[in-house]
């Protein structure tokens, strides 16, 4: 069984060939069209999502024994995602958790752009309660192993991201747009 030391150890990030094939980030513009602004006015402060269509799609769920809120397909994804890794890498299940879903502000550094997790379809995965380090071009090896049942749900991972983001999972353009 591999060691915790072995789970976080830094390893190059994946080629943009080897992931999220087929699948696209999403877009603020899809997301704007399927369910609205969460809120009237979004800043970089996290504040409650007001959108009265979009607040009865939320859901409450868990994730690892912690507790999730966000787009109820999302959450639901997440169960399947869940139940895969606890079959398939139980050694990992201890070290599991989350490090916010549901939070309604703009994308760190941006003016104009809205995160994803402001419509509770993103989630950020930390191992022992911490978070991989965002922007260093790697990822922690055990990102490596949930991957595929993020893809296999139609989720985009992050590491594809101009600065790397391995932590961060979302809902990809094509899920969103069949949810």
């Amino acid at each position: 069984m591999p060691t915790e030391a072995e789970f976080t150890k830094e390893v190059p990030r994946p080629s943009p060939e080897s992931v999220n094939t087929g699948l696209s980030s999403c877009r603020n513009s899809t997301l704007l069209a399927k369910f609205g602004a969460p809120r009237a006015r979004v800043t970089s402060e996290i504040r409650p999502v007001t959108n009265l269509a979009l607040k009865a799609r939320l859901k409450r769920g868990r994730w690892f024994g912690q507790a999730i809120t966000g787009l109820d397909a999302a959450v639901s994804s997440l169960g399947r995602i869940e139940a895969k890794i606890k079959a398939n890498h139980p050694s990992l299940v201890p070290h599991m958790g989350h490090a916010g879903m549901l939070a309604c502000r703009l994308v760190r550094g941006s003016r104009t752009s809205i995160s994803n997790h402001a419509w509770g379809t993103a989630i950020d995965l930390t191992f022992d309660g911490e978070v991989d380090d965002r922007g260093d071009v790697n990822c922690q090896s055990w990102l490596l192993l949930v991957y595929p049942y993020f893809y296999e749900e139609g989720w985009f991972w992050g590491t594809e991201f101009p600065t790397e983001d391995s932590m961060h999972f979302e809902m990809s353009d094509e899920s969103v747009r069949s949810s």
